[in-house]
């Protein structure tokens, strides 16, 4: 019965993305933009976080450049996430961060992924990147794509740190990475 589930949860997770990213043509960020919510499902935050409460939005934040343009408005208007309201924001300074439960980070910040991660350290914000060597440096999940394929990394330790709690089931699917020691 466990493998039935496991096998059920993997499938209702991949396959709408897997067939959407397989068609002749789609946008890398739509798929990217998809993997967000998906990515929430695996995902618990600590009670601090108050989920639960449905008055409050869940906030998906892109950190400086927007390489999404107006892909995560249109499929988040209509859409929930955790069974609240989705509020999407776009920010240039690390001060402006706070409030978010998701932070994308896209490549044009790495002359300041540094200051930007130690902001976000042991608080309980899913950072996101679509930037490989960010791993590393400590973001959460790493989404890119490989060899045709999307694929993602996670850094168990920075999600220790962070307080999040990630399924084992998708740790299970992610290749894992340490944090580099500086």
């Amino acid at each position: 019965m466990v493998i039935k589930n496991i096998i059920l949860t993997l499938f209702i997770f991949f396959m709408p993305l897997c067939l959407f990213a397989q068609t002749a043509i789609f946008d890398e960020y739509e798929v990217k933009a998809g993997f967000l919510e998906k990515f929430t499902r695996f995902i618990d935050w600590p009670a601090e976080v108050k989920m639960e409460d449905v008055s409050k939005p869940f906030v998906i934040t892109v950190m400086g450049e927007n390489p999404f343009e107006s892909v995560l408005e249109k499929m988040y208007s209509q859409v929930s996430i955790k069974g609240k309201k989705v509020e999407i924001q776009y920010i240039s300074t690390v001060n402006e961060i706070d409030d978010c439960n998701i932070l994308f980070i896209p490549k044009s910040e790495h002359y300041r992924i540094n200051k930007i991660l130690s902001y976000t350290k042991k608080k309980p914000i899913l950072t996101i990147t679509d930037y490989k060597r960010f791993a590393k440096n400590g973001v959460l999940i790493t989404l890119f794509f490989e060899n045709d394929h999307i694929s993602f990394e996670i850094n168990k330790k920075a999600v220790q740190d962070s307080g999040l709690y990630v399924s084992s089931l998708l740790l299970n699917l992610s290749k894992v990475v340490n944090t580099e020691e500086n």
